[in-house]
């Protein structure tokens, strides 16, 4: 027994005791539970299982042999649901199951030609259209990130994006429908020369015209935006921007080789608010150590509450990943054990909701696209 329904711009498969598959409107799977398991497609191909431990989420990328089988078992089940598929939602199911593995390798390389890897983006931001504005981070030395270590910092040109924005919409087709937003990457779009910035925003607008926000990364120390800027990019439709604060404590950001300035966070951040754009702070726990837990916890909590965040603002738990190639490592040496990490996030967690801010919890390993 199934059931085929078109819900908020996507397709939407159920099959009594199998699972649920949820594609985008071109037949590019997008989420689905099967065999009792979760998982997440990106548009780059890469494929991952969600399960829970206990305490939090694992996530685990599946490596071709696993992805191509479990692919395959899939569109079996979406050729067994097309018996039962409405009038409205048979149409699309049978585009996906016609186009199939094939197809979807082939969108893989279309996806390879129009982006560099996206390396991350934020969690509520893993169902909008990502544009790459600019290729890379300006700064870039951050000593607990390798995110963008394989390309030079480059801004576009206006109509570089342009045409990559035209490409993107084209490629997408009809799986525009489900992505409500869009996303600029790469690292801080917001630190290219300010009349490219302002051309960004107005050209996505311009191509993605069913968007209702469009989303950026910022740092504090690189954007040299002013007010008058941040209000004339909220009227373009700029609605959130995500700053990566880390943390308050200046100890803790000498040793992420962060300028430890984070007094032009709370500047920034007072600009966004008062041109109407919201923010997403981010937090990194397990910065600093055992030795600066306090310090990283009080000061970083202080600092979010002279940004005074609002209703629409949103603080982001992200938890600190140990890689041996990272400069961090050498810095500090006495990391949190995992269970170290649950406890500071709780209470990051319980000390910025007593501030009356909304708190969400960010796993960069599940930043897929």
């Amino acid at each position: 027994m199934s059931s085929s329904i078109v819900y908020e711009g996507a397709l939407r498969v159920t099959v009594t005791g199998v699972g649920v598959y949820v594609l985008d409107l071109e037949g590019r799977p997008l989420f689905f539970e099967h065999g009792f398991k979760s998982y997440e497609r990106g548009l780059s191909g890469v494929l991952v299982r969600k399960s829970w431990d206990g305490r939090r989420r694992v996530v685990e990328i599946l490596q071709d042999a696993e992805k191509g089988s479990l692919l395959r078992s899939i569109y079996n089940v979406l050729e067994g649901a097309l018996q039962d598929a409405s009038s409205e939602a048979r149409d699309y199911l049978e585009l996906a199951v016609g186009r199939g593995l094939e197809w979807l390798k082939e969108d893989e390389k279309r996806f390879s030609e129009l982006y560099l890897p996206i390396t991350i983006l934020p969690p509520d931001h893993y169902l909008s259209t990502v544009l790459q504005a600019v290729v890379g981070c300006i700064y870039n030395r951050c000593s607990f990130c390798n995110f963008y270590k394989d390309r030079p910092y480059r801004p576009k040109s206006p109509s570089e994006f342009r045409r990559h924005s035209l490409k993107v919409r084209e490629w997408l087709g009809n799986g525009i429908s489900v992505r409500r937003n869009v996303f600029l990457s790469d690292a801080n779009p917001l630190s290219a020369p300010k009349e490219y910035v302002m051309e960004y925003v107005r050209i996505a607008g311009e191509v993605f015209p069913e968007a209702k926000g469009i989303y950026s990364f910022a740092d504090y120390f690189s954007t040299k935006l002013e007010s008058h800027d941040y209000s004339k990019l909220a009227s373009s439709g700029l609605r959130r921007v995500y700053i990566g604060l880390e943390s308050g404590s200046k100890d803790v950001l000498k040793l992420l080789n962060k300028p430890p300035n984070p007094d032009e966070a709370v500047r920034m951040a007072s600009m966004l608010a008062d041109s109407g754009i919201a923010r997403g702070i981010i937090v990194l726990v397990g910065a600093g150590g055992r030795s600066l837990w306090r310090e990283h916890l009080e000061e970083t909590v202080s600092v979010i509450a002279r940004i005074d965040p609002g209703k629409d603002d949103m603080i982001f738990l992200s938890r600190l990943i140990l890689s041996p190639t990272l400069p961090y490592m050498e810095a500090v040496k006495d990391h949190l054990s995992e269970h170290e990490m649950d406890y500071q996030e709780e209470q990051f967690r319980e000390a910025i909701s007593d501030l009356g801010v909304k708190v969400a919890s960010y796993n960069i390993l599940e930043s897929i696209y």
